[in-house]
């Protein structure tokens, strides 16, 4: 089964699937299966896609180098984005019912709880009072830019210049503003296992 969450994934990645074919029949079509297969293995049509965007989250953080400075990591996210749209909708945005996913113990230890601990441990390394709201600051913000790029809306008033330079300028600053008082030399990371987005 774990073929089919793979299969789906590189379709999202790629535009093969929209936002649109996310149903249980559209699925099945696309796996040459039935929709009861998702519902057997998956609980439900959240729990397949829910596996779907945990493997893409593995994905992103290996992407990132938790030794880079932080803004290369901010960037990282905003590339994997614009990448991969349609995926990182799934990933970021569609609504899921957490509360049965949770009941279910599907959350727990997920690849996107791991990178939030990850990215607070970094806030905290790199100077932050409070690592925690500022790992969420840090997240809302790189998703904003990231959702205006992909939708086209960033480059209000430099319509010159493309969507994607406006957003990594934008999300190396952000960094800046979040932590206001790290040193001007971007600092790196100890090297360790973890991987931090």
């Amino acid at each position: 089964m774990e073929q089919a969450v793979a299969r789906v994934k590189e379709a999202l990645r790629c535009g093969e699937l929209r936002r649109a074919d996310l149903t249980a029949r559209k699925l099945g079509s696309f796996l040459g299966k039935t929709t009861s297969v998702l519902y057997h293995h998956w609980g439900s049509l959240d729990g397949f896609l829910h596996a779907v965007m945990n493997s893409a989250m593995v994905d992103l953080a290996g992407r990132i180098d938790p030794a880079a400075p932080i803004e290369d990591l901010a960037v990282t996210y905003v590339e994997f984005a614009l990448e991969a749209p349609v995926l990182y909708e799934l990933m970021f945005s569609r609504e899921l019912d957490w509360s049965t996913l949770r009941e279910s113990h599907a959350t727990e230890n997920s690849p996107g709880l791991l990178m939030f601990h990850a990215l607070a441990a970094r806030m905290e390394f790199e100077g932050s009072d409070s690592p925690a709201d500022d790992a969420r600051i840090l997240y809302a913000g790189l998703h904003g830019l990231a959702t205006l790029a992909i939708t086209g809306r960033i480059n209000v008033g430099e319509i010159e210049t493309s969507d994607r330079e406006v957003a990594l300028r934008a999300a190396r600053r952000l960094v800046r503003h979040v932590l206001a008082t790290r040193p001007e030399t971007p600092s790196t990371a100890p090297k360790t296992e973890t991987q931090a987005p």
